[in-house]
């Protein structure tokens, strides 16, 4: 991790308190040194969510969510990392560009001006809708039953059919042409000139999970021969298939109702919230992608995908279904009846009509294998095998391959021998023949329990890891994932800092090393008994390679009819300790 990107998560750390983060969403109380609580990211009503103020750290032992300030961030509000910091680090008033390299202070730079313009511009589109110039943008939202309330909910504006209304506005502000086009605001044609990107359009505002607006979509109100939507093209503040139309403004919704509806238009998303849906977003004009996806995992497990009921749609259905089932999602599909879309049914035909449809939405599976039972047996299979070698998590491939074996009518045993390992993996573990250590507990077997021992003591008292490596403990370990968890810890020491371990693990491994420190701390005259139990066993496992060592040396000297009185020697002091070992053990 880098070093001057670690002292900016430190300090951040230090100002902003990370019980006071989670409080702003999950509802805690106290239970001990933690506060507990049902956890925000899957659905439950015991409080197995806790948070450890004193550490920094939260986890759940339901479905294993874990991390400090940041990962909380990044998983409740669907952001990666990277915006987490930039985030967090504007709300504690820490600066990042001094932990940069210039190359990334300029770039920081672009999208911090790009962000000054994309708000100087919502605003002016904003102004422009409520002016006398926005009559004919205000009528036309009044014939889409468009509410004042939901307008200024999601800060809808009036982009002026003028080549360079937006360009004036900006360049009042301060801001150059060549900046505007920089940051997709603004555009040059073929002469030189620059021109406005929007022109004569409803513009939709979109925003991050800061509430920052990013980008714009853009729709004609005519019957003209234009693009009915158009959005905003990438800039620094925005990559097309990252974000989703509505999701700040459903954010909360999701939260209380444990589940995120997802649409395909931006009046779509205006009429769902209107009518009260508002876990509602929408996938900015874009078939539905891997971050989206993501970025709705972070709030709920739980997703409706609403598209229309023709080819297309029920083939964007089936993907998005692929996709979430895919991340070990729960999904439903409701399907518009031909000629509707949520606008006009909501208000066409009223709440009923629409719950009626919520009513007969298939589960996500059962969708999957009706779509694929119109289909030719071989695309089946194939669509089956694809979907299955990339499923996430092993665990689930037992119970998906057998539902689409029975729907599809294909042979399971086939069908086995045709996935990856991994998945492979995945039928073993469902039949109950162990699971994944760090996921389920360990296997019961000598070397896995050790490891684990060992591991556990490592998260809990890390500052005698030096002790541990001075006698060699890192022999006994047996399993990669130990392996790997102890390399990464070592890296960190003598100045262990718990940050740059956590950035270091991966989910399964800081799910385990989480799951250690979170656990009800052990008597504490325990430490040093486990300590010197742990030490114990490492000196006399070197004890034992070294008497192997030597032995093999022995016989090979042996076939040379001469022995190294050296070799002699170590055997004999070997055999004694071990002797003496013995005796002490009694």
């Amino acid at each position: 991790m880098n070093k001057l990107k670690g002292s900016a998560t430190r300090v951040i750390k230090e100002r902003l308190n990370i019980l006071e983060l989670v409080r702003r969403y999950v509802d805690l109380r106290r239970v001990g040194n933690r506060w507990v609580a049902p956890c925000p990211f899957h659905q439950e009503t015991k409080p197995s969510f806790s948070v450890n103020e004193e550490e920094g750290f939260f986890y759940c032992f339901g479905c294993q969510a874990a991390g400090d300030i940041f990962d909380f961030h990044s998983r409740i509000n669907g952001v990666d990392f990277r915006e987490s910091l930039e985030q967090l680090a504007a709300e504690a008033g820490v600066s990042l560009d001094e932990d940069r390299p210039a190359a990334h202070a300029g770039g920081n730079e672009a999208r911090r001006l790009a962000g000054e313009m994309y708000e100087v511009a919502a605003k002016h589109f904003r102004r422009n809708l409520f002016s006398r110039s926005g009559n004919e943008a205000r009528a036309y939202l009044g014939k889409r039953l468009v509410s004042e309330a939901i307008s200024e909910k999601f800060f809808l504006g009036w982009s002026l059919p003028e080549w360079k209304d937006l360009g004036n506005a900006l360049r009042g502000a301060g801001f150059s042409p060549k900046q505007g086009a920089e940051a997709g605001l603004l555009k040059d044609n073929e002469r030189g000139s620059v021109y406005d990107v929007f022109r004569g359009r409803i513009i939709f505002p979109v925003k991050n999970m800061s509430g920052k607006v990013i980008a714009f979509g853009g729709r004609i109100i005519d019957d003209s021969d234009a693009a009915k939507y158009i959005n905003s093209a990438d800039s620094p503040l925005y990559k097309k298939g990252d974000n989703l139309y509505g999701l700040f403004q459903a954010r909360r919704g999701i939260s209380a109702k444990k589940s995120a509806i997802l649409t395909e238009g931006y009046m779509d998303v205006l009429t769902l919230h209107q009518f009260g849906y508002e876990n509602a977003c929408a996938a900015l004009g874009t078939a539905l992608t891997v971050e989206q996806l993501r970025r709705l995992s972070g709030l709920s497990s739980d997703l409706e995908f609403i598209f229309d009921g023709d080819a297309p749609g029920r083939k964007a259905a089936l993907n998005a279904c692929r996709m979430a089932l895919g991340r070990g999602l729960n999904c439903k599909v409701i399907i518009l009846p031909d000629g509707e879309d949520i606008d006009s049914l909501l208000h066409g035909q009223g709440r009923d009509a629409f719950e009626k449809l919520r009513g007969y939405a298939p589960e996500g599976l059962d969708f999957c294998i009706r779509s694929l039972s119109r289909s030719a047996p071989r695309e089946a299979l194939a669509w089956v095998k694809n979907f299955l070698g990339a499923v996430e998590h092993p665990e689930l491939v037992a119970g998906y391959a057998s539902r689409l074996c029975r729907g599809l009518d294909l042979d399971e045993r086939e069908l086995r021998k045709n996935l990856p390992a991994a998945q492979k993996e995945g039928f073993t573990a469902s039949a109950g023949k162990g699971a994944s250590l760090l996921k389920s507990g360990p296997r019961v077997l000598g070397k896995e329990i050790l490891d684990r021992r060992i591991m556990s003591f490592v998260a809990r008292f890390p500052k005698h890891l030096p002790a541990l490596r001075e006698a060699g403990v890192m022999l006994l370990l047996s399993g990669d994932w130990a392996l790997s968890i102890w390399e990464k810890t070592a890296d960190c020491a003598p100045d262990f800092d718990p940050d740059e371990v956590l950035r270091s693990l991966d989910d399964k491994e800081k799910d385990f090393w989480l799951r250690q420190r979170h656990m009800e701390a052990p008597p504490s005259e325990t430490e040093f008994t486990e300590l010197a139990d742990i030490r114990k066993k490492a000196a006399a496992f070197c004890r034992e390679k070294q008497d192997k060592a030597c032995r093999q040396a022995l016989h090979r000297e042996a076939d040379k009819n001469a022995y190294d009185p050296v070799l002699l020697e170590a055997l004999n002091e070997a055999l004694l300790q071990k002797r003496k070992l013995g005796s002490n053990n009694g």
